[in-house]
């Protein structure tokens, strides 16, 4: 019976891989979520400047003009740390996906390694079966046709 003595490695490895793709799912969900937000927040700028063309058309005192012009500046600032905010998940999102990338890789090795010591096995395996098969017919053979010998001795 074959039994892969660094199973418990490779099982480890496996479980490492599966929690870092889950982590890496997960920030993948939070990026999108991020991205989700700026576009809210673009949205809610092109609606804003929007309306502020639509009303300049009538007459504006200058208070609506500052209010406006003041959530506007609001609304870029928020846009901005997005922005960053963004750029930084990115940033820990690629270490996360090359962090993932080095676990498939060890658990790849660890499997190719698995196969390898695997095919040994069956090699060893069907060397040792044929040696005792002629073995077997040897001895069968001397069992037949020795006892002709002694036989025609007499």
């Amino acid at each position: 019976m074959f039994r892969f003595r660094f199973e418990q490695i490779l099982n480890y490895r496996k479980i490492l891989e599966e929690q870092v793709m889950q982590e890496f799912s997960e920030q993948v969900r939070d990026l999108d979520g991020e991205k989700e937000h700026l576009r809210s927040l673009r949205s809610q700028k092109e609606t804003l400047l929007a309306e502020l063309m639509r009303k300049q058309a009538g007459t504006l005192s200058a208070t609506e003009i500052s209010l406006y012009f003041d959530y506007l500046k609001r609304l870029r600032e928020r846009e901005v740390a997005q922005i960053i905010l963004i750029a930084d998940k990115e940033k820990a999102l690629e270490l996360k996906r090359e962090e993932l990338v080095e676990a498939v890789k060890r658990r790849k090795i660890m499997e190719i390694l698995k196969q390898k010591k695997l095919e040994n096995y069956w090699k060893e395996w069907n060397h040792r079966e044929s040696v005792e098969l002629n073995e077997q017919g040897i001895m069968r053979f001397l069992k037949r046709y020795g006892d002709e010998k002694t036989d025609h001795n007499l």
